[in-house]
């Protein structure tokens, strides 16, 4: 009886070892890596400012587009895909969206993130972005975002929450 509780044992500790050597697939399909295109976003300032800072405001859309590209790709979860635009003729305002969804399935993305900026005032800023579904041809994430300043610290408080919303974003 000993030798047969032994040889049990043996037996038991065999098989764990046989199989925590093996790789296990777990139940959990690890999900596909979003494939996002970022089209350039849309600038429209209506702050009556005597200024004229449309070269600034075009500089801080790119590092804008720039600096999202890189912390969605840096969290692992997001890959980029990069449209093919002449520069500063890739946004909502300058072609239709439905071509936008063309060019972004033509760069093998899964998702295009579309942006439209609006400075109402001197301090005040406020921005609509919307996350499409390539394939399916719908908004799967949309948020409304406002800000305060028109200076690069500004804009970059601005990409890193939009970025954090992106990626707390469940439903991918």
């Amino acid at each position: 009886m000993e030798k047969l509780m032994k040889l049990r044992i043996i037996s038991l500790a065999l098989a764990a070892a046989i199989v925590s050597a093996c790789p296990v697939r777990h139940g959990h399909a690890q999900a596909p890596t979003l494939v996002l295109a970022v089209a350039e976003i849309y600038y429209v300032d209506t702050s009556g400012e005597v200024i004229d800072q449309s070269a600034d405001h075009r500089r801080r859309l790119r590092e804008f587009e720039a600096a999202l590209r890189s912390d969605l790709a840096a969290s692992g979860k997001i890959a980029n895909a990069a449209l093919e635009c002449p520069l500063n003729a890739c946004s909502v305002g300058d072609i239709h969206d439905g071509q936008l969804l063309g060019k972004a399935k033509e760069a093998g993305a899964t998702h295009l993130l579309i942006g439209r900026f609006h400075k109402m005032s001197t301090l005040v800023q406020q921005a609509k972005f919307d996350v499409i579904d390539v394939k399916a041809r719908k908004v799967v994430f949309a948020r409304y975002i406002s800000f305060r300043g028109d200076n690069d610290a500004a804009w970059q408080r601005a990409e890193s929450f939009l970025a954090r919303q992106i990626l707390d974003h469940g439903e991918w």
